[in-house]
């Protein structure tokens, strides 16, 4: 897909553009920080959620998902490395997606639950897509370096 300038759509579309990509980074971003935040504050907890337990690969999986969720969302919010934050969450989301919300092994009580979950994830990952393809937009880090490189 083009972005509105590419479209030459005029100003008026790609300044809502910018907009749009702004608001769903503010608004993907503090997902992954209070999980994040959780995370640190019950670190033990979470890694022995995780394969290999607290004190092993567990705690190895901990803390780089505090990293990605931390440094993603930073990432996003700031709109610097905007498109590999979106691809590293994508990835990242998958694999949360896969090993938490997996309905079709849940218990019956259950099901419905990790089911919302699932399809919610679904969601962040289509968002993390457009993010990827289109980038931060004109409200970002990004769009200030690259206008401060070209102009020099």
């Amino acid at each position: 897909m083009k972005t509105a300038s590419e479209l030459n759509t005029g100003l008026e579309a790609e300044g809502l553009q910018g907009q749009v990509l702004l608001f769903a980074r503010l608004l993907l971003a503090p997902l992954f920080v209070y999980s994040g935040i959780g995370k640190i504050l019950a670190f033990g907890l979470t890694a022995s959620r995780l394969p290999g337990g607290e004190g092993g690969l567990g705690s190895l999986l901990a803390a780089g998902s505090i990293v990605v969720e931390l440094g993603c969302a930073s990432a996003l919010v700031l709109g610097i490395w905007t498109r590999w934050a979106a691809v590293i969450l994508i990835g990242f989301t998958v694999a949360a997606t896969l090993m938490f919300h997996n309905f079709w092994a849940s218990p019956a009580p259950q099901v419905q639950g990790q089911t919302v979950n699932f399809l919610k994830n679904l969601g962040l990952i289509g968002a993390f897509a457009m993010i990827a393809v289109f980038g931060a937009g004109t409200y970002s880090l990004d769009a200030r370096w690259r206008r401060k490189s070209q102009s020099q």
